[in-house]
């Protein structure tokens, strides 16, 4: 009986070592978390699989959380601490807030964590490079598209679904816009709404829109929620042969409203490409290496006329679902 017991206590003994030395991180990877705005959108699920491409190649411990809504800054915030808290080597961050993460971004940097931002600009001279769209120029892309189909004798009027206000990359694509469109004499932008990053609130304020301005020919939204809100107004009053509409980013939802005329031009980027960069130099950084302060990513405008062309097909569908 003594040595049955004897036997149990060793096996327990050892089962439990290897369940510890199982949950242990791999010390020899680099640490690395990447806290993105959101993690519930097919643009978010593009940088995860870039993400974790880079990781398999480049021996790196990856992490990919962000908060349940793409408005909490505070969430994010705490998911930073975390991360310095948890052992993180480097942070690759999409900022929700360009102000109110800058402190928890210094923070993380004192605590001698490397910081890549990637899609979203913080206020930190602590970041070490950027990697994603230019913006601005993102911006300037969409108005280009918003009054290309347009003759110079029509009245193009002109009505905005943006989001979180403080997020440095809706800012900035709204800026380009805005200044391309003052470049056009016979476009003037009638009226700006504020939605939060979900379809239903997208909708909500672009329908308002759209019925308060019967005269708005036009309307544009910034991100992947906005796109599907608009593309839903227009289909809800039954306005897609009166207005043309632009949005940004791609999913199975925003392709089907290309082709059946709810959205005319999907501004898209490459989120693949962004979380791959993003990993790959978080991991670059921890070894020492160096990268210039901005690395751009491309953006390719997306028609029904040339959403079936090869080279838009691999932009368009980089992976399984």
């Amino acid at each position: 009986m003594m040595k049955l017991k004897r036997i149990f206590a060793f096996l327990s003994a050892l089962f439990i070592a290897v369940t510890l030395c199982s949950c242990k991180k791999d010390d020899s990877k680099k640490q690395v978390s990447v806290i993105v705005k959101a993690v519930d959108s097919d643009f978010w699920n593009r940088v995860k699989s870039g993400t974790y491409s880079a990781a398999t190649e480049y021996n790196v411990d990856a992490d990919f959380v962000g908060p349940q809504n793409e408005e909490d800054y505070e969430e994010q915030n705490r998911l930073i601490e975390n991360a310095v808290k948890n052992g993180a080597q480097a942070i690759v961050l999409s900022a929700i807030d360009y102000e109110k993460s800058a402190e928890t971004v210094n923070n993380a940097a004192r605590a001698g964590v490397k910081i890549v931002a990637i899609d979203s600009e913080v206020n930190s001279q602590n970041v070490s490079t950027f990697i994603g769209t230019d913006n601005y120029e993102a911006g300037i892309s969409a108005a280009k598209a918003a009054v290309g189909g347009f003759s110079k004798e029509s009245n193009i009027c002109i009505g905005l679904i943006n989001y979180y206000e403080n997020t440095a990359n809706g800012r900035l694509r709204e800026q380009g816009f805005r200044d391309y469109i003052e470049s056009v004499d016979n476009a003037v932008i009638i009226d700006t709404a504020t939605a939060n990053s979900n379809t239903e609130s997208a909708e909500m304020s672009a329908v308002q829109l759209l019925t308060e301005h019967p005269q708005v020919n036009v309307i544009v939204g910034f991100n992947e929620w906005m796109t599907l809100g608009i593309g839903n107004a227009v289909k809800t009053l039954g306005i897609s042969d009166k207005v043309y509409a632009v949005g940004f980013d791609t999913n199975k939802i925003s392709l089907g409203m290309l082709e059946t005329g709810e959205i005319d031009t999907l501004i898209v980027q490459n989120p693949f490409a962004i979380g791959y960069m993003g990993l790959k130099c978080a991991a670059g950084l921890i070894s020492g290496e160096n990268y210039q302060t901005e690395q751009y990513t491309a953006v390719t405008a997306v028609t029904k006329s040339n959403m079936f062309d090869k080279e838009i097909q691999k932009l368009l569908f980089t992976f399984e679902e």
